[in-house]
């Protein structure tokens, strides 16, 4: 894979979440694109209080995105079993290699953990990913969406104390030693340099890649990051902090919509030259 542009993705979205296409049209694309395999892995956002959250305050439309974000997984094994058994449907019926994954926002609170591997015990799927939207108190009880961290607050010492957490609980995820690889390190950054700059949270972020070392867990690089905020998830710094412990990376688009299937993947693999990181996942 070393000097060759990657020709899969294992981080995409479909209508079934927040994202703008059907699974047929993602696979569809990905094969007009040379693509040899997919990963569709839709968003498992499942939080008991989230109905209490400050962010559907702000954000009124969130109570009418329940196919996004739930609050209890026994209502939605159903729903996630038949999107299980339609990936299959598809890959059978368009003769490609499709993977069942599901990006996976981590929570802590008391008994969260056991009632997420009781559901996916449940599922017919491949893998699950580490990928974190949501920030919390010291409880886990009340949750905001980190993007509204700053409509929500304007004090930089939660921004401090909600972040420090952040990155905290991503490691802890990696230490669970439940996901396939890690999802979008430094997204936090999409606040903006005066909240979250580059080398912001340094002690928490090296952090996170020491569990992943240690945990022998791969992590993306991310080129959603180019089309929201003009460089990768994870910047280059952290890509070379990287390449010094052998973290296994892959090359992640976050498509959202079939457009967006393999989108900058050679800037990518460019960039993890440059960074002389060599070892790669692929199922």
């Amino acid at each position: 894979m070393q000097n060759n542009v990657q020709t899969f993705s294992y981080h995409s979205h479909t209508n079934f979440s927040d994202g703008r296409c059907s699974i047929c049209d993602m696979v569809r694309q990905a094969k007009s694109i040379g693509f040899t395999e997919l990963g569709i892995s839709d968003h498992l956002i499942v939080h008991k209080n989230m109905w209490q959250s400050p962010s559907c305050l702000v954000n009124q439309h969130m109570k009418d995105e329940k196919h996004i974000y739930c609050t209890d997984f026994n209502e939605i094994l159903e729903r996630f079993q038949r999107h299980c058994d339609e990936i299959r449907q598809v890959a059978k019926a368009e003769n490609f290699k499709l993977h069942v994954g599901f990006e996976v926002d981590f929570f802590t609170y008391d008994g969260w953990l056991e009632e997420l591997q009781n559901f996916l015990a449940q599922l017919d799927y491949d893998y699950v990913i580490s990928g974190n939207h949501f920030v919390f108190d010291e409880s886990g009880e009340n949750i905001i969406n980190l993007t509204d961290l700053p409509k929500i607050y304007d004090d930089s010492a939660i921004y401090q104390e909600y972040l420090s957490r952040h990155f905290k609980t991503i490691k802890q995820a990696i230490e669970s030693r439940m996901f396939k690889f890690l999802a979008h390190l430094d997204y936090a950054r999409r606040l903006g340099d005066e909240i979250c700059g580059p080398n912001d949270f340094w002690n928490e972020k090296t952090a996170v890649l020491d569990a992943l070392a240690v945990n022998n867990v791969p992590m993306e690089i991310s080129t959603k990051g180019l089309r929201k905020i003009g460089d990768f998830y994870p910047n280059e710094n952290i890509l070379l902090e990287a390449a010094k412990r052998n973290i296994t990376m892959l090359i992640s688009d976050d498509a959202h919509h079939a457009d967006e299937l393999g989108r900058d993947f050679a800037a990518a693999e460019e960039k993890l030259q440059q960074c002389k990181i060599m070892q790669r996942l692929q199922f």
